[in-house]
This record gives structure tokens, sequence and C-alpha cells, in this order.
């Protein structure tokens, strides 16, 4: 996805870094800090074999994920092939401390010399040859002259390819050389890792986020919130609770069509009190989800029914799991009436002057019917 961030500039230079590949680790996640506030790991040679795939790349329609917003339409006209269907996995990575919306995305990619060349060939001319290439430790790094708070990507370490900016992206290529820890190293990133997929079944899963919620934020909003956390009431009880999650995980096993798509979401509290709390509000919303008749219309019941929540000691684990062809559906059918445009109400502006106004009615009046003409 991050292919789009740094334009077609950058691939036309890739040609050019070849030279500095190496034998190198190439799991993506190789290339995420230590610092990282939240991790995204995903498995998308997995994820394509998925209905669900089809849903987000917009197969059936409108696309969650739009190539055309994502930059990536001109690098598969020039190119040739979709960059995003060469993505074998990926990894996206968040500082906790930074710019609002900065993040960092590292890739494993399969791409022949050739078609490097070709892309060469078709890009160089669109942007005037306003690229740089250097080398960064065992990375090829592609940026713009120009513009240093742009996105960067660089290319090499055994097929990695990473995009970002600014100090983050250098630190992700530290990252990967072994010049500074990586989350292997974050403990609390770790451990919920590995419980996320300590589980039978769950060891490979296609997808796989952890988010740190550092005591920092959680201090503030409760001395934002007063006195209202400590207070008798039972919604302000769970609240408190809420704020004593300290980390969170969510894996997916993607089914191919005819399989299913499983989900799991871990929490961590500071106390078993915390997690009683939050075992609480879960309880609460899938009550109250399941009586959602628009939910169920829609198609989500089956996956409201299978939801189960199991609390042990100070952590909270929810799962649920549907058809894949089903969820792909609905997910579609819900896409389709979000983007439907509204009914407008007339323009007041084009009401004849001497027509009278509509009269209003109550919701509950009877509207007699028109009788027929004879």
């Amino acid at each position: 996805m991050a292919l789009g961030l740094v334009g077609g500039g950058a691939f036309a230079a890739l040609g050019g870094v070849g030279r500095f590949f190496g034998p190198a680790d190439s799991d993506p996640l190789a290339a995420v800090p230590r610092d990282s506030f939240l991790v995204a790991t995903v498995n998308l040679t997995e994820l394509r074999q998925s209905p669900l795939y089809d849903v987000l790349m917009g197969k059936r329609g409108e696309a969650v994920l739009d190539p055309r917003q994502l930059g990536l339409q001109k690098l598969t006209d020039a190119c040739g092939f979709d960059p995003l269907g060469r993505v074998d996995r990926l990894a996206v990575a968040v500082p906790e401390e930074g710019d609002r919306g900065e993040l960092g995305v590292a890739a494993q990619v399969t791409v022949t010399r050739d078609e490097l060349e070709k892309c060469t060939t078709a890009l160089a001319g669109q942007h005037g040859g306003k690229t740089e290439t250097k080398r960064v430790g065992s990375f090829g790094v592609v940026e713009d002259p120009d513009g240093a708070a742009r996105p960067r990507l660089a290319y090499g370490h055994g097929e990695m390819l990473v995009a970002g900016r600014g100090a983050w992206f250098d630190a992700m290529l530290a990252t990967a050389d072994g010049k500074q820890p990586g989350i292997r190293d974050a403990a609390a990133h770790a451990s919920l890792r590995t419980s996320m997929t300590g589980r039978e079944g769950w060891h490979t899963p296609t997808a796989l986020v952890t988010a740190l919620l550092p005591r920092s934020l959680r201090d503030r909003i409760k001395n934002e919130m007063g006195a209202e956390v400590g207070a008798k009431d039972p919604s302000q009880a769970i609240m408190g609770g809420v704020l004593g999650v300290s980390s969170a995980g969510l894996a997916l096993k993607t089914g191919a069509s005819g399989g299913n798509t499983d989900a799991a979401i871990e929490l961590v509290c500071d106390t078993e009190d915390a997690c009683a709390a939050v075992e609480k509000l879960i309880q609460k919303k899938k009550f109250d989800w399941a009586k959602e008749l628009t939910l169920r219309m829609v198609g989500f019941g089956p996956l409201l029914d299978s939801i189960d929540i199991k609390r042990e000691g100070t952590r909270v684990r929810v799962t649920a799991n549907a058809a894949s062809d089903s969820l792909a559906s609905t997910l579609d059918r819900v896409i389709r009436l979000r983007s439907a445009s509204p009914a407008r109400a007339p323009d007041p502006a084009n009401v004849p002057k001497n027509q009278a106004p509509a009269p209003s009615r109550r919701p509950d009046e009877i509207i007699a019917a028109p009788k027929p003409s004879r």
C-alpha cells in the first residue's frame, strides 16, 4: 500500500538500487523498531485467496482500498503489473511519538530485474529525473531532493521494500540492518503476539495487530475525566476499567471461498478488576448488538451469534467467526449501502412561490387512499 506514497519516481529508480541487494532477513517484521506504538503484519498471499480481498480491493464494486487513491494505478499502467499483487507479506509500524498520521511500511515483494527496467523506462520521463538514489546500509534509498519531508522508499535487504518519511523511516532502515532494537525486543508487544499466536489453530494468522496504550495517555484521560472515573456509577466504573487496558491485539484468519474467517481480540489489563469491568462492557455490547434488527438484516447475525468472551486473570479474549463468502457478501452490501446517495429533499428555491408547502404529518397519522375516478 505504501508504494503509492512515494509515487512512480521511486519505482523508476529501483532499477538502479539492485546492486545493493544482499542476503538478509526478508521478514518485514525485522524492520519494525522497538519503540512502535502499533504494529500490524499481514500475509497478503493468504489474504488474496479470500473473497474478503476482492471486497477490500473493489473487485465487486467500490473499493475500500482504492488503488487510484493509493497511487498504485499509475504504477500498474506503466509497469504492466499490479505492485500490490507482488507483495507477499507486509508490516505497518506506527511510532508512539511523531507527526499525526505518521507511519512506516515494510513489505516483502517479488519483482524481476526485467520488470524493474521496464518501470524505469516507462516512468523516468514522467518525473524528469527528480529523484536521487543513495545507499543506506544494505538498502538503496530513493527520495526527492526537493522535498525532505516527503515520503521516501528503500529497496534491498532480501527483496524488502520500506516506505516512510523522516526519522521514523531512518529508524526502520537501521532496525532492518540490526543497528537498533526491533519489535522482537519490545516485551509488551512480544508477549501479546506470543499469546495471540500460541493458541491452537492461531499459530499463523493472516493478519496480526498489536497496540500499546501508553500509561501517560491513559493517565491524561483519567485526569480530564476527574472524579467521574472513581464514581460509584456502574457506567463510570466500567470506563475506569477500560482505561486500565494496557495493550490490545487483533488476530484474523481468512479462509478461502467455502471456508470460514475467524477473528480474535485480546485485551491486557493492569488488574483483574479492570478486566472484569471490561468483560462486563463487552457482554453488554454483545447483548445490544444481538437485538439490533438492522445488523441482522444486512447479514451480521451469524457473526454476532458466534461471539465468545472469556476472561483469564488480567486478559480478556473475544472470538468470533463467520463463513468467508457470507461475510464478504455482507461487507460488500454494507459498502454499497454507505456509498449510495441519500434521497435529497426538494430545494426550497425551486418550489413555485404560489405553491403551498406540504402539510406536516404525525408519524402515526393514517393517510386515506385516493378515491377511484369514475
